[in-house]
């Protein structure tokens, strides 16, 4: 029984950074939209495909209990609005050239969502993870020194993800209802962006294919979310936080290798500090899923 519920589990995560990771390649295709457009279809479609998953599992009970909690309702408020941007930049930033700096962002995000952990709950950085951090901060000082800054990018996800994080974590709600309560808060604006767009229209006349491939995008985004949810629920935490990483070499490659975005060579120091440390966390991971007795 845990063989198969680990098999299912490392098969899911797999497939969801898979699908996390071509979102970038997908978008390519929506062109003549901007990013603001894609995002808000996005929204759109998302909460479509969400509601049909409440209604085929029959989780339309886990909402009516969320929406009688007041408490519950008003924290994914804010939290909607912080994971919007989020959510925004994952279409935004691959339309406009941006998927490395994206890419980076992720890379980093596990490393400060161990500095979160040591702030907001007092953990305790093991050796390991206090190196990790040490190499990322070398890569960040290494970009600053060389471009005066770090991409906003690459900080807007490393650094507003957490606080969304730690509002989630106060919420124990199911995940399904959490994404599609989400997107249904942001429905109206999406829908009244898409009406009052002319180019939207316009867009449509000339790209009939846009008619397939937007209800695609939301659909893609909903379909890595479950299979997300699903390896969570069947995988150690370690091992969930491990596989998570693979997520942004996917949307690095598809950046370099497919959209052929530049690098510029004195990046590739500041990749590499990020890798570095990226390994180590990896290492100690590891370190701990071998140590835990197994689970029968």
């Amino acid at each position: 029984m845990s063989s198969q519920l680990s098999t299912t589990g490392l098969t899911c995560s797999i497939l969801a950074s898979l699908l996390f990771g071509l979102i970038p390649w997908y978008v390519q295709f929506l062109e003549p939209l901007d990013g603001s457009l894609l995002f808000w279809n996005r929204i759109l479609f998302s909460a479509i495909t969400a509601f049909i998953a409440l209604v085929l599992f029959k989780q339309l009970g886990f909402l009516k209990a969320l929406l009688s909690q007041p408490k519950n309702v008003a924290l994914l408020s804010v939290g909607t609005a912080l994971v919007a941007v989020q959510w925004w930049l994952f279409v935004w930033a691959p339309v406009n050239d941006l998927t490395t700096e994206l890419s980076l962002g992720y890379f980093l995000l596990p490393l400060t969502l161990v500095l979160t952990g040591r702030i907001a709950y007092g953990e305790k950085l093991r050796p390991l993870q206090l190196t990790a951090a040490i190499l990322a901060a070398m890569g960040v000082g290494h970009e600053i020194y060389q471009f005066g800054s770090l991409s906003w990018v690459a900080v807007a996800v490393a650094a507003g993800y957490p606080f969304y994080f730690l509002i989630r974590r106060k919420v124990k709600v199911n995940s399904l209802t959490c994404f599609f309560f989400e997107n249904m808060l942001l429905l109206p604006f999406a829908l009244f962006a898409i009406a009052t767009d002319n180019s939207f229209s316009s867009a449509l006349m000339a790209q009939s294919h846009l008619y397939l491939l937007l209800p695609g995008l939301g659909v893609l985004t909903t379909a890595a979310m479950l299979v997300y949810v699903a390896a969570s629920k069947s995988l150690p935490v370690s091992l969930f936080g491990l596989l998570s990483y693979l997520e942004p070499v996917i949307i690095f490659m598809v950046a370099v290798f497919i959209l052929r975005e530049p690098l510029p060579t004195a990046q590739w120091v500041t990749y590499g500090f990020i890798w570095m440390a990226t390994m180590i966390i990896c290492i100690d991971s590891i370190r701990i899923i071998v140590r835990r007795p197994a689970v029968v």
